[in-house]
């Protein structure tokens, strides 16, 4: 049975983000069939309205209620496409059952990005990556709805402007696109790439297997990382800094064992932000509801009554320590609304 569009007005946020913030939007478009977005862009036109674009909220922290339309993007379906290791999934589906899926129809090459909380739609938006690996490598292009002109665009890796957590997505005017699919090529051979140490640890004495580099991959994040659904948090709140070289060899006479990972640019490193937090004492630190995990300085959490500003106030005090301490800016990875 085809779901009949509808703005719903004054709806909670809080089963829409990770963080468990309550906020209001002030109108609400649960977005199944992108046909409906251009009745939805009239209506947000007729009223003047912002746009707010959201997944499964696992990278956003609501700290005022939101005056415009959210747009919950909530389209499914995934298609294994002609052409070998071609596949192409709607925005609305689950990232990490994307992975499962492909693992399941011998498609490889993102088994290192399991268990990333969020949808497709969001991946792009973030060039999501861990472990070595990076969105951007298997991306061949998406579909995105232009909030602005109302026209579907195709957009290719480099309309993108992919960068390290990043992409033209998170800037004006990228901000105006609504994404609706994603197309990926994957490897249909194994393609294992076991750089990350902790990785390589998991699987000491086992032959590697995408299966196993999935399995491993879970088993580390599920024991660093606290589960959304029992501790409202957003993942890593901050990125990883890139640094000059200078800059590392002028920390180490302080912190010789500072570590460093190359960035394909002999200029540029880029520094572990859990280490600095670390050094600073930052783990299990708490300011009113808000509080500092205490496995892993990078991830704030909701100890269970904390608002947006809760969190943003000690992610401030984190990110002065360490501009402090160390001469460096802390970026977040978490979009603030």
């Amino acid at each position: 049975m085809a779901v009949v569009f509808e703005i719903q007005e004054q709806v909670d946020l809080t089963p829409y983000n990770s963080f468990g913030v309550s906020q209001m939007a002030a109108y609400f478009a649960d977005i199944q069939d992108p046909a409906d977005l251009p009745q939805a862009r009239e209506f947000a036109a007729s009223k003047r309205l912002s746009v707010l674009v959201l997944g499964q909220g696992s990278n956003t922290l609501f700290i005022n209620d939101y005056p415009g339309l959210v747009l919950y993007m909530n389209n499914r379906g995934r298609e294994i496409l002609p052409g070998a290791g071609m596949l192409r999934a709607a925005a609305g589906e689950n990232w990490h059952e994307l992975v499962m899926f492909c693992l399941q129809n011998s498609l490889y090459g993102i088994e290192n990005l399991a268990l990333i909380p969020g949808t497709v739609g969001a991946a792009p938006i973030q060039n999501i990556g861990a472990y070595g690996v990076e969105l951007d490598q298997f991306f061949v292009e998406l579909e995105a709805f232009d909030l602005k002109t109302g026209e579907i665009r195709h957009m290719s890796k480099a309309d993108c402007e992919f960068a390290y957590r990043d992409s033209l997505f998170k800037q004006d005017p990228g901000q105006k696109l609504v994404v609706l699919s994603v197309t990926l090529q994957l490897a249909v051979e194994p393609v294992l790439e076991l750089g990350y140490a902790g990785l390589k640890e998991a699987l000491l004495g086992q032959e590697a297997t995408p299966q196993r580099v999935f399995d491993a991959v879970c088993a580390i994040r599920s024991s660093k990382l606290p589960d959304p659904k029992r501790i409202g948090n957003a993942g890593s709140f901050f990125k990883n800094p890139v640094v000059s070289r200078a800059k590392l060899l002028s920390l180490r006479e302080s912190y010789p064992e500072l570590p460093a990972w190359d960035t394909g640019d002999a200029d540029l490193v880029k520094l572990p932000a859990a280490w600095l937090l670390d050094q600073k004492g930052w783990k299990g630190k708490q300011r009113g509801g808000a509080a500092v995990h205490e496995d892993h300085a990078l991830v704030l959490v909701n100890r269970g009554n904390a608002s947006g500003e809760d969190v943003v106030l000690l992610a401030q005090d984190m990110s002065s320590s360490i501009l402090q301490g160390f001469g460096i800016a802390l970026q977040t990875e978490v979009r603030i609304v």
